[in-house]
């Protein structure tokens, strides 16, 4: 080899980047929507499976009911609640979740759903039942402080059996 002012002969070969990727292009232009399609499959299955949802299962001592529940645990999702909404389906329900026993009530301003709401204690014991009309604005409460509600369609908890005194095993 000879080096003449920072130039030198090489051994090495040219290689032309374009043409050896060109091949990996077209094979992955060609693949692309194919790997796309999975990857939106796996990760819709990963999703499925990681949001199985929430419930809440009664038990009376003889039969076990269960509702799918969404979580109000804010103060404005709480507030919120199930108001303004056209329909709710048949075995769901929303959970208020106040972190700590609370003595709140509860009214059905734009709510045009009829709900029947259960009180629940920090262990899980259903303390009070509550029919509520649409739009009524008289207030809601069980006798004394709990840390739970649960509102479900009006009627769901006599149709399935549950009662004060049931017990109530939340799945957040």
């Amino acid at each position: 080899m000879t080096v003449r002012a920072g130039v030198h002969d090489s051994n090495w070969v040219q290689i032309d980047y374009g043409a050896a990727v060109t091949p990996f292009i077209e094979h992955l232009r060609r693949c692309l929507p194919f790997l796309l399609i999975a990857s939106i499959a796996v990760g819709a299955a990963f999703f499925a499976i990681s949001c199985q949802g929430s419930t809440v299962a009664f038990n009376n001592g003889s039969r076990v009911a269960t509702l799918n529940i969404e979580v109000a645990n804010t103060a404005s999702e709480r507030a919120r609640g199930l108001s303004d909404r056209e329909e709710l389906a048949a075995d769901s329900a929303m959970l208020f979740d106040f972190g700590t026993d609370s003595t709140s009530s509860f009214y059905m301003k734009d709510t045009s759903i009829p709900l029947s709401i259960a009180f629940i204690d920090s262990s899980g014991k259903i303390l009070a039942i509550e029919n509520m009309r649409p739009f009524d604005i008289a207030p809601v409460a069980p006798p004394g402080p709990y840390r739970y509600a649960v509102e479900a369609n009006q009627g769901w908890f006599e149709e399935h059996g549950v009662e004060q005194g049931s017990r109530a095993t939340i799945d957040i």
